[in-house]
């Protein structure tokens, strides 16, 4: 196994590039000033130009300044998709603050426990978006819809630095509770720098936001957009399908989406995509090629990229870009080669360089890899030196996840090398799920497994406490009492749609769980 020219074996580094600006504030910003007039957002039949986005946001951050916000807090943001949100994210990294979103979704257990890890100063929601209202929480919130949505000329205001945090998003812990990852400025501005030159965004129709922003899977709708000049679409979800794909005065410059959403606008919609959007970009899970083969010419002339990267590296870290020909026979679709000033090492479990033909575990490093967890400091999780894999001195992530490096020197992903799943683009740690389902009494083991579908979906095999009678009320009871606390402490993509009762989980001699052999066990 070798890497690319001038790297050692078992190293892929993507390209060097000097960046244009260290923060994506300073981005729209400069766009602002340079096309005041440009169409910046558009929720149903109204439109906000760069220069309003900019007024609206620095009003919102003198605010925030007099109630005490200021560099290094944390706001969290009841992130409806809707412009004052977006404002409001916008005059929290103003302020060198970092967003802390939480998705009106999130069950009342998750938005506490997000609350209690975050210590934030302040809690800002929209009401006038008229979805759920905010629990009440220990914090002072602030309803975006009372501020001003404009002002006099914007106060200038000391930029970011690159080592200040832009942003904070929760994903799920090991230890069963939510752990958040903490992103810089620079991490993110080298993204979306990297996303706007090879997406070729720019001043034009920019892509549609309908993702949940309490996963970073949105961030490469909304950002990138705005730094680079296009326009931010806002849909209340991904169930409104007729306006994203309807109606449109010319097609999007991206359209991500995961391969879950694909399965479902296949199913419910059928869209032309020919019509819809100039590049379609996947990621949060693998990408199956007969996926892409089985919509046909509807995506003749699309330029369609493979996007790999947990949240760890800054939403995405490797990319490539696609001929669905090319790809048919393998067993996903290849997550190609590092993005700008980021490197990927393929090491063993002692993390030595793998061996040429074997499977390895990533690592990446650069300049999108997290400045850690939230209060989370010291070994332990994942992040690393650099130095330790013989580059040079910086942080780097283990992903724990497992790949291939192809022939022609791009990267296969392999699966999970630990207790982690991915639904729908959700991720979530074993532990989590083990510890809430375990809580539930009469409950005394459990395996998950995720179900293929139009939407992926997980299974949860519960196995009772011993003195059950096996009776066919008390098992559907189990599986009431199960299913209600996982609603109540996780999103509902996260919660097992197929639960069932098996007299035993089966190990395998490796210690692991054997769910074909459980399932047999079980007379399924």
């Amino acid at each position: 196994m070798t890497g690319q020219t001038g790297q050692p074996p078992g190293v892929l580094a993507g390209a060097v590039r000097p960046l244009d600006a260290h923060s994506i504030v300073e981005l729209i910003r400069r766009q602002s000033r340079r096309r005041p007039d440009a169409t910046a957002l558009v929720h149903g039949d109204r439109r906000w130009s760069y220069a309003e986005l900019w007024r609206w946001s620095a009003a919102l951050a003198d605010t925030l300044a007099e109630a005490g916000v200021g560099p290094g807090d944390r706001v969290l943001l009841w992130a409806d998709r809707t412009p004052a949100t977006v404002a409001a994210a916008l005059a929290v990294m103003a302020l060198r603050a970092a967003y802390v979103p939480l998705d009106p979704a999130f069950p009342v257990q998750r938005v506490r426990a997000v609350v209690e890890a975050a210590d934030p100063v302040l809690l800002l929601h929209d009401s006038a978006a008229a979805t759920i209202t905010p629990p009440e929480v220990r914090v002072p919130a602030v309803d975006l819809a009372g501020l001003p949505g404009n002002g006099p000329a914007p106060r200038e205001r000391e930029l970011p630095e690159p080592t200040d945090p832009a942003y904070v998003i929760f994903t799920s812990g090991s230890t069963g509770t939510p752990k958040g990852v903490v992103i810089e400025h620079g991490s993110l501005a080298n993204y979306v720098q990297w996303c706007g030159a090879v997406t070729g965004l720019a001043a034009g129709a920019g892509s549609p936001l309908f993702g949940s922003l309490g996963f970073d899977h949105a961030i490469t709708s909304l950002w990138p957009a705005l730094a680079h000049g296009s326009r931010l679409t806002l849909f209340a979800g991904v169930w409104d399908q007729q306006a994203l794909f309807e109606g449109l005065e010319q097609p999007y410059e991206l359209l991500k989406v995961t391969p879950s959403h694909l399965r479902f606008f296949e199913r419910t919609a059928r869209p032309d995509y020919r019509r819809t959007t100039r590049l379609l970009m996947f990621g949060g899970e693998a990408l199956d090629p007969a996926l892409i083969a089985g919509i046909g010419e509807r995506l003749d002339g699309v330029r369609m990229m493979n996007h790999y990267g947990p949240t760890e590296a800054t939403v995405g870290c490797c990319h490539l870009e696609f001929d669905p020909a090319a790809v048919q026979g393998l067993p996903s679709v290849p997550i190609g080669r590092p993005i700008w000033n980021t490197r990927a090492y393929l090491v063993d479990d002692r993390l030595r360089p793998a061996r040429p033909g074997e499977a390895a575990e990533l690592v990446i490093a650069g300049a999108g890899v997290a400045a850690g967890y939230l209060g989370r400091p010291g070994a332990g999780n994942n992040f690393l030196d650099e130095a330790e894999l013989g580059g040079p001195s910086g942080r780097a992530y283990r992903t724990g996840d497992r790949v291939e490096l192809l022939a022609d020197g791009t990267l296969l992903y392999l699966g999970r090398g630990d207790s982690q799943f991915k639904v729908s683009g959700y991720r979530i740690e074993l532990g989590e799920l083990r510890r809430h389902t375990l809580a539930v009494p009469g409950v005394s083991d459990v395996a998950f497994d995720v179900l293929p579908g139009a939407v992926e979906s997980l299974e949860a095999l519960l196995v009772l406490a011993p003195g059950a009678d096996g009776s066919a009320e008390q098992e559907q009871g189990a599986v009431r009492a199960v299913r209600a606390a996982l609603s109540a402490a996780l999103p509902a993509a996260l919660v097992p749609r197929r639960m069932k009762v098996v007299p035993e989980l089966v190990f395998n001699t490796n210690g692991k769980c054997d769910l074909a052999a459980t399932r047999a066990a079980a007379g399924r």
